[in-house]
């Protein structure tokens, strides 16, 4: 009999799987738009890619010119249970969430039907403002979810409710929040294979607006993962993918900042076909999950992890599109969706630093490119160590965060900002943006992007004027720049020389409310440095472009 209580529990573990349902994948959309960037959001674990959203249109940054340095993003969370690999993750199809929150033992509230929940709520201050002003409130505003979990500051006394007449408001982080909830339940998980992790996951999408360029030109993202199975979730990590096409895809390079927890993407010579002067895009971790006491730094902040704390970005790996060799290529499977959660490639073979760190005789790392590619510095995208350089090309970034476990009914969370720079020329690019991911990482330190309420005094909103930077810059013949109004009103954009001569009026008197573009003809011009100022209701806007031979 001492060998029937062991065999007794192998029987019994199989009933702690979680069983699929039978929903049907999202199609809610929604969309940040309140600062230079536009970012749209789905219920699937994906970001930006999604519907009809899939040709590298789901975010643009500046958001007036159309511009996308990211083609798709999207949530991974892996874990063991019973020792067994569980993921919840996909890149561009077979997405492996679902809409709406789960029961306890992460049964569905409808195992065949999760569309009552297919929804992306979009508030912003503004909407509140307006709200107390005038009593307009908008479809969003009156229905936040907070019965599905949406965080509400409570106005009226009474906890766990919602109610907006009584003085409650949606716990809006910077200027405007999308929130949704999704599970990893909701059926088959196709892309990995994987039985599902039993977790729920409510998500917020946020943006700033204000006159610090480095919030104004970012986005950020928090997960509150909760585990609603019985199961004990163990080396569990989460990860952000990314596809970052900067422009033109095929001339991307990538990078890891161990001291900022950022994965970047920026281009491997000095002009781009879409961007002109390229700039650089950051994937950085601004919260981690709380960590497992393992006697390693896994986040390098040169101390050892301690029991009880938050991590940062534990690993960075990358693999490309199109690669011949196939341990780079896309991840398949739950294992090699895992093993990139724990800085390996995808075969579990270590990351060496050198060549591309694929078996190569380089220190083993979990880092891809940590080295500094401003001072040259090996292992980077321009130095990879053996006298040569990493061949620009479509590559894929990852940052990841763990391990960490989840307990029955325990959860944690994850927060992440996508930074943007652009500098002088494609180096510059990646120094301007570790100086804005410097300004994202303490905008979410201090608080400054935590919910506050809006008050009844705040007054109507002020006027937001919207100008893209030219392009392509540099130009040979033509630029073009596209502005937006908020209302009618009159507008002045003039071209000025090196030497602040006046070359060409571009705008000049009563404009419409809404979008414009111009076109600035320069063909006849010496090839050189121009200055476009543009001038509306007292606010104004400066931006320099080169004009090629």
């Amino acid at each position: 009999m001492r060998y029937a209580i062991p065999f007794l529990f192998l029987l019994a573990a199989p009933l702690f799987a979680q069983t699929p349902g039978s929903c049907e994948l999202g199609v809610a959309e929604g969309d940040l738009d309140v600062n230079d960037v536009f970012a749209r959001v789905f219920n699937t674990g994906s970001l930006f890619f999604g519907n009809s959203t899939t040709a590298g249109n789901g975010y643009a940054v500046p958001r007036l010119t159309g511009n996308s340095p990211v083609f798709a993003t999207g949530l991974w969370v892996g874990g063991k249970v019973n020792g067994q690999i569980r993921v919840a993750g996909a890149r561009y199809t077979r997405f492996e969430f679902w809409p709406g929150p789960l029961n306890t033992g992460a049964t569905l509230p409808n195992p065949t039907d999760c569309s009552a929940f297919d929804r992306i709520f979009v508030v912003s201050r503004e909407d509140v403002a307006r709200y107390l002003r005038t009593g307009e409130v908008t479809d969003d505003l009156r229905d936040w979810p907070v019965s599905w979990g949406a965080p509400v500051l409570d106005g009226d006394g009474i906890e766990d409710n919602y109610n907006l007449e009584g003085g409650d408001q949606p716990a809006i982080y910077g200027d405007q929040t999308a929130w949704w909830v999704m599970n990893d339940v909701g059926n088959v998980h196709e892309e990995t294979g994987s039985n599902p992790l039993g977790i729920e996951v409510q998500a917020s999408a946020f943006a700033a607006f204000g006159n610090i360029l480095a919030l104004k030109q970012a986005t950020f993202y928090r997960y509150v993962i909760i585990n609603r199975s019985p199961n004990v979730i163990d080396s569990a990590y989460v990860t952000l993918f990314m596809d970052p096409d900067l422009g033109d895809a095929l001339d991307d390079w990538i990078g890891s900042d161990t001291t900022l927890s950022m994965g970047f993407v920026y281009n491997g010579d000095e002009n781009d076909n879409v961007y002109g002067i390229p700039p650089a895009q950051g994937y950085q971790v601004l919260l981690g999950p709380v960590g497992l006491p393992n006697g390693r730094d896994d986040d390098q902040d040169g101390d050892v992890d301690e029991p009880g704390e938050r991590l940062g970005m534990t690993a960075a790996t990358y693999y490309c599109g199109g690669c011949t060799e196939p341990a780079t290529s896309d991840p398949r499977t739950k294992e090699e969706y895992f093993n990139h959660m724990r800085g390996k490639w995808k075969d579990g073979t270590p990351i060496r630093a050198s060549g591309f760190g694929y078996n190569t005789d380089g220190l083993i790392t979990t880092f891809g490119f940590p080295g500094d590619p401003v001072t040259n510095q090996c292992w980077s995208a321009p130095n990879d160590c053996l006298g040569g350089s990493l061949v620009s090309s479509d590559h894929r970034i990852l940052v990841h965060s763990g391990p960490f476990r989840l307990e029955p009914g325990e959860s944690t969370e994850a927060v992440y900002a996508l930074p943007f720079a652009l500098g002088s020329d494609n180096l510059d690019s990646v120094t301007q943006l570790r100086a804005a991911a410097h300004v994202t990482q303490a905008a979410w330190d201090t608080g400054f992007l935590a919910p506050q309420r809006v008050e009844a005094g705040l007054p109507p909103e002020t006027f937001h004027l919207q100008v893209s930077a030219p392009f392509p810059n540099p130009f040979t013949d033509q630029a073009t720049i596209r502005y937006e109004l908020s209302e009618a009103m009159v507008a002045r954009m003039v071209v000025y020389d090196a030497l602040g001569r006046e070359v060409a009026v571009l705008a000049d008197g009563e404009q419409q409310a809404g979008a414009h573009e111009v076109v600035f003809d320069g063909v006849d011009l010496a090839p050189g440095t121009y200055v476009v100022r543009f001038e509306a209701a007292g606010e104004e806007r400066a931006f320099t472009m080169i004009k090629l031979r």
